[in-house]
């Protein structure tokens, strides 16, 4: 058993998942929640083993959980399993109990919440940032199910701050950027359009959106390959063809899942738009046209009809 500790702070899903992941690693863990306590014991029913083939399974894992201000310890290991626009909150309330060079660790959507971190972490903490295809859904405040297999990669936000290797064996990568751009990429596709039609993920591959998904994807070309792009050295390889059959192979593979755009309007939530439209909007070095509307259809529900209208007759 190893003895130092892991914090996750965030009970959802895949604050839930990683914390019995890290369990099952046999890793101690000790997990923050916000609103709903979700006790000392959590279901996960596995859907899929390792290899991906089908195997139902149910496991349960004994957790010690708390309140941000009822921890007591110094942590040298924190992963942040939130929405992005609660990032920099989620450190806010844990970083008294993190060491002066604790590794600092994110799994969110979308770009844009990792540099804010960045601005607040201290001088020595190391952030590393993460990105997963894992699926998961969660059934009830202590019980998730685990409904696709999928990877997960963390890397150093700033590679030249890093000094040692990530501290979990096996999902290290040096390259982050990259992968969270082409998640983002995806993301920026499937999300939007989902929550705004009312589509499960592979109903974007009917043939009514076919020209509203060739104009979404073309102008993310150009945003992608532009040189003036921020992230221009990690992004060029993604071309329409690349783009099309990343976004078309997820579509496929998650064809009935509900993206988590399409649960937080459906359930009345704040959504990550703006750190993945919005993100797209405020960092092209080129004039957009189609995230934009994307935005505004998932921001504004009083213009959504006509927003759909606009979207549906792009050429």
């Amino acid at each position: 058993m190893k003895q130092s500790p892991w914090l996750v702070v965030g009970s959802g899903a895949i604050g839930l998942f990683w914390a019995c992941k890290l369990k099952s690693l046999d890793h101690k863990v000790h997990l923050v929640y916000r609103s709903t306590d979700p006790g000392k014991k959590i279901t996960l029913d596995s859907l899929v083993d390792e290899s991906g083939q089908q195997q139902a399974e149910t496991h349960t894992y004994k957790i010690k959980t708390f309140t941000a201000n009822t921890l007591e310890k110094q942590y040298q290991k924190v992963l942040l399993c939130t929405k992005s626009f609660d990032l920099v909150e989620a450190y806010q309330q844990v970083s008294e109990h993190l060491s002066d060079d604790a590794d600092i660790i994110c799994l969110c959507n979308g770009l844009g919440a990792q540099d804010q971190l960045q601005k607040q972490i201290k001088p020595k903490q190391i952030l590393w940032a993460g990105v997963t295809s894992e699926g998961v859904l969660k059934i009830e405040h202590n019980h998730i199910k685990h409904t696709g297999l999928g990877d997960t990669y963390f890397g150093p936000w700033l590679p030249s701050k890093a000094t040692a290797d990530f501290p979990l064996e096996g999902f290290g990568v040096r390259n982050i950027h990259q992968r969270i751009i082409e998640k983002l990429a995806v993301n920026a596709v499937i999300n939007p359009i989902t929550a705004i039609f009312n589509l499960h993920n592979g109903d974007i591959l009917n043939d009514e959106y076919d020209t509203l998904m060739e104009a979404t994807l073309a102008e993310l070309e150009s945003i992608f390959t532009h040189p003036k792009f921020a992230y221009a050295e990690h992004s060029q390889h993604l071309s329409y063809d690349n783009l099309k059959n990343r976004v078309n192979t997820v579509a496929k593979l998650t064809r009935l899942n509900r993206s988590s755009m399409f649960e937080d309007l459906r359930l009345q939530r704040q959504t990550e738009n703006d750190f993945i439209s919005g993100f797209l909007m405020e960092n092209s070095p080129i004039k957009l046209t189609v995230q934009p509307l994307l935005y505004e259809g998932v921001n504004q529900p009083n213009s959504r009809p006509e927003v759909q209208k606009k979207l549906l007759s792009l050429t």
